[in-house]
C-alpha cells in the first residue's frame, strides 16, 4: 500500500490529471456550451485522454448532438483556451447522472409555448400542417 503523501504529488505532476480537472471545471457550464435544450437531454459523463464522453437521454438527442459535434468541440476548446485539451466528443445513450437531472428538475417547462403551438394547428389536417411547414422551408427565390 502506498502512502497518500507520496501519491498526491505524483498525481498533481501528471498532465492527464490536470487536464481532467480543467475539463471537469468547464463541464459545470454545460448549458452554455450546448444550449439549454440540449443540456436538459445530455450531460458530460467523463473525460479521458482528450475525449469527452457524454451521456444522452435518447437516440434522437444523441443524433442531434453528433450533428453538432464540431461546434461543441470548438466551444469546449475556446472555453479551455487550449486547443489540445479536447480531441474528441463521444455521445452515448445512457441514463443521465442524478446531478444532471436534479439540476434541471428545478426549472419548469414552458407550457405557454406548447399551448400556442397546439392552438395554431387545431382543426388542420396532417396535410395542411405539412404544407404549412414545407412553405417555411422553401427558398423564396426558387420559382420552380
Amino acid at each position: 500500500m502506498r502512502r497518500i503523501d507520496r501519491v498526491i504529488p505524483e498525481a498533481v505532476q501528471n498532465d492527464e490529471v490536470l487536464l481532467a480537472a480543467r475539463a471537469q471545471a468547464l463541464f459545470r457550464d454545460w448549458p452554455g456550451i450546448v444550449g439549454e435544450t440540449l443540456a436538459k437531454k445530455s450531460w458530460p459523463d467523463r473525460y479521458s485522454k482528450g475525449t469527452v464522453w457524454v451521456a444522452v437521454e435518447g437516440a434522437a438527442w444523441a443524433s442531434e448532438l453528433r450533428m453538432r459535434k464540431t461546434e461543441i468541440l470548438q466551444r469546449l476548446r475556446d472555453r479551455a483556451e487550449n486547443q489540445a485539451i479536447f480531441k474528441d466528443v463521444r455521445f452515448g445513450v445512457r441514463t443521465l447522472p442524478r446531478e444532471a437531472m436534479a439540476e434541471w428538475a428545478r426549472e419548469p417547462e414552458p407550457e405557454v409555448q406548447l399551448e400556442s403551438t397546439v392552438e395554431s394547428v387545431v382543426g388542420l389536417s396532417i396535410r395542411d400542417i405539412a404544407a404549412r411547414r414545407l412553405s417555411k422551408w422553401k427558398n423564396p427565390e426558387d420559382t420552380r
